[in-house]
């Protein structure tokens, strides 16, 4: 009788530890698992920062590949023709415009005025600018554009991917 008990502990226990080898065989596959593809995928936050670096530093690359010259006055020169214009005469609009807001009893007349006279020197100084591509190679373009364009991906890869 004793044998039998025996033999039924034993096998119960031998079932116990089979049982306990599968299960824990599985969780352990499993966490290899999670380990693994945890470690395929970045961080999120390390995505964003190093796409952050990438993006800032394609940006620069670019902005620094261009001259920028200014010729004041200048409106229009296309088909060998320039037309510029007095640098003062932007001032006159602004002048009036002024005047008239300390002269007349409706400011907003004198503030139309003035916004305009603004408007005209906003004009003829974006106008006068010009940007030049310093020469740089093909491959430089490719890599200053390639790093954009990969910050983007890993910027909108942190920003915008589900946490699961």
């Amino acid at each position: 009788m004793k044998e039998k008990d025996t033999e039924k502990q034993l096998k119960a226990l031998e079932e116990a530890v089979r049982q306990e080898q599968e299960t824990g065989g599985k969780t352990a596959k499993k966490h290899r698992e999670s380990s693994s593809a945890a470690a395929k995928e970045a961080h999120p936050l390390a995505s964003f920062l190093i796409g952050l670096v990438l993006l800032g530093a394609g940006i620069f690359w670019v902005l620094n590949s261009f001259v920028v010259s200014f010729s004041w006055g200048s409106l229009w020169g296309g088909f060998g023709m320039n037309t510029s214009l007095a640098t003062g005469l932007m001032l006159v609009p602004l002048l009036i415009g002024i005047g008239l807001l300390f002269f007349l009893d409706r400011k907003w007349i004198g503030w139309v005025v003035t916004a305009i006279g603004l408007l005209a020197i906003l004009v003829t100084l974006l106008t006068s600018v010009r940007f030049r591509p310093v020469s740089a190679s093909l491959w430089q373009y490719v890599v200053m554009f390639g790093m954009i364009a990969a910050g983007c991906g890993l910027v909108a890869r942190g920003l915008l991917k589900s946490r699961d």
